[in-house]
């Protein structure tokens, strides 16, 4: 909360997030009241236009709008690179935006060491703000900064049959195959529940969970396929737990029904324990969290197999993923093609 005077009174205004904001909430705060006094003091009126676009209140309002939008992921997004825009920007006032306070947000993203593709996903996002604010973006964000577009990253089986002889308990020998064998994404894995799955036609449903505010990406239901090994490791697995157990991946102990959010964490160190970092990359270095392990590839090595078993067919994967449009499911057709090229390579005659 910021504290104030109105006249003798104290006036208190929230303030949202964590010291950062709040710092910053305060400091413009008190360059309108410095500005305020100085007019005063000259004999000067001062009048702050209610008709200037505060940019702290409009960034609330363009979250909300996605929000309102159902598009809770692209709001996270949003309000992430606004929150750090304004952070480092010295603006009070939409009108006030220049060319150098994009190029400074550049800077400060550069200094923190994410990848081109970020920076160039950052800008994008920060684009739309800004044409949330009908200025006029072209001229103040500039075009975003390239990128190399690089495959899919995917487990080779040598690697997947070393982490799961590694595992020692049946929940995380379960949760690991069940990403693997249906790519799901994290929050879908998170919050799936024992009603999702039927023992009888062996299949997995991904939808919403009001219960928990999770929204599936793209609003749209999907169905998925279990092997019968898969369903019997559910169905030994269920009968180990307490029947009051909703989710299926949620903390075990006095609260059931509470969703377990390390899963990341969990396989760093799963796989550091089993002696599976490579010990090579920058992270493995820094803190032994092998940048080579992570979650999302689980998914990608699913999508390949299952493009390889299914000759191709692009819709059927793409319904099998949750994709919006083909153009996300064919990213993974070059890693998928590579076995049978490189049997068509070693059949081939050169000479």
């Amino acid at each position: 909360m910021l504290r104030s005077y109105s006249g003798d009174k104290i006036a208190w205004t929230r303030v949202k997030g964590v010291a950062t904001e709040a710092l910053e909430e305060l400091r413009t705060a008190q360059k309108r009241a410095n500005v305020v006094a100085v007019a005063k003091d000259a004999g000067v009126p001062a009048v702050l236009d209610p008709k200037r676009v505060a940019l702290r209140d409009a960034a609330k309002k363009f979250v909300a709008a996605a929000e309102d939008r159902k598009a809770h992921e692209a709001a996270e997004i949003y309000e992430r690179t606004v929150d750090d825009f304004l952070a480092g920007c010295d603006k009070t006032y939409a009108d006030e935006l220049t060319r150098e306070d994009v190029l400074s947000f550049h800077g400060q993203m550069r200094k923190r060491g994410p990848s081109d593709r970020t920076v160039h996903n950052r800008h994008a996002n920060l684009m739309s703000f800004l044409l949330y604010l009908e200025l006029d973006a072209k001229k103040i964000a500039g075009k975003a900064s390239k990128y190399e577009k690089t495959m899919p990253e995917i487990f080779e089986p040598e690697d997947l049959t070393a982490f799961f002889a590694s595992l020692t308990t049946d929940y995380d020998r379960l949760r690991f195959t069940l990403l693997l064998q249906t790519g799901l994404r994290e929050q879908e894995a998170m919050y799936l529940e024992w009603v999702d799955i039927s023992y009888a036609r062996r299949t997995l449903q991904v939808r919403s969970k009001p219960r928990y505010k999770h929204k599936i990406k793209d609003s749209e239901e999907r169905e998925l396929p279990l092997s019968q090994e898969l369903v019997a490791q559910l169905q030994a697995y269920r009968e180990q737990i307490p029947g009051e157990y909703r989710l299926v991946f949620g903390r075990r102990g006095s609260n059931a029904d509470e969703p377990d959010g390390h899963l990341l964490r969990r396989l760093k160190l799963l796989v550091k324990d089993a002696g599976l970092n490579c010990e090579v990359c920058t992270a493995c270095v820094a803190n032994g969290e092998c940048e080579k392990w992570f979650l999302h590839k689980f998914r990608a090595t699913y999508c390949t197999t299952m493009l390889r078993e299914t000759q191709g067919d692009l819709r059927t994967v793409m319904g099998l993923m949750g994709h919006s449009d083909l153009t996300s499911t064919m990213r993974y057709l070059h890693p998928a093609s590579t076995a049978q090229i490189q049997d068509r390579v070693n059949a081939v005659k050169w000479y």
